[in-house]
């Protein structure tokens, strides 16, 4: 389901149907030209740099500590793994690993933290455990230097709703523990608001730098910039439907 969120399939139906669909009347076809020129400049704007930087200030929430805060919890949000063909050759995907990369900037500066892998992988059950997300996560960050003894597995939650459940469940927290929670910077925005649900005493942490530089290339239209603002719109719709789910339940 996740995969047909997505900004190209309207642009494409939009480009299809104006290709395709005829008509006599003079309006309409000022109309289907209207609409097949708006669709190529959204695909191009969606294409640029210039439209990330948009899109990561909106969902960029990271933010400064207070100076005597200490995290009592590191919490790292799954970003996925591929299953290969046999299980050691199942590799993590490119967020989650810079979701431990960026943990590991924590845990040197907070190492009495205990650090959760949040998450299994949606639809690998039937080819792996609940915990494969989780042990990949683990592997990748004692290469890095945590200690096994730091480590906890949270397997049951596939989705941001759920690390948040599923932390509150977990022995030694409580609704003012201290938290530190790391995830993509396009995520952190979603991802911090359902944590504040249960939690009064959380920070969250990106991935990377969000200083924007701009240039000439900004504004020139890239696949790589495509792919980035898929992530990103996708993450909109989410914020939408989960604001939508938690009025439905109230």
């Amino acid at each position: 389901m996740r995969a047909l969120i997505d900004p190209l399939w309207v642009l494409i139906i939009a480009f299809g149907f104006t290709s395709f669909f005829k008509s006599k009347s003079v309006r309409i076809k000022k109309l289907l030209k209207r609409l097949s020129i708006g669709s190529l400049v959204i695909l191009t704007f969606l294409s640029t740099s210039f439209a990330t930087s948009i899109f990561d200030a909106l969902l960029n929430t990271e933010q400064a500590t207070k100076q005597d805060w200490s995290p009592k919890f590191i919490f790292v949000l799954g970003g996925g793994y591929e299953v290969g063909a046999t299980p050691p050759e199942d590799f993590l995907g490119t967020e989650s690993t810079r979701r431990i990369n960026a943990a590991s900037v924590l845990w040197r500066k907070y190492p009495q933290a205990m650090v959760v892998f949040s998450g299994q992988e949606p639809g690998t059950q039937d080819e792996r455990q609940p915990t494969r997300h989780g042990e990949l996560s683990a592997e990748h960050a004692v290469s890095l230097g945590l200690n096994k003894s730091r480590i906890i597995i949270e397997s049951t939650s596939f989705n941001t709703q759920g690390h948040a459940i599923q932390a509150k469940s977990l022995a030694g927290i409580t609704s003012d523990t201290p938290i530190a929670m790391v995830t993509s910077n396009f995520h952190l925005r979603r991802a911090l608001r359902e944590f504040h649900r249960y939690f009064s005493n959380v920070y969250s942490f990106g991935t990377e730098d969000q200083t924007f530089s701009f240039s000439l290339f900004s504004f020139v239209p890239f696949t790589s910039s495509l792919d980035d603002n898929t992530y990103r719109i996708k993450e909109l719709i989410g914020i939408i439907a989960y604001q939508l789910s938690s009025l439905s339940s109230d």
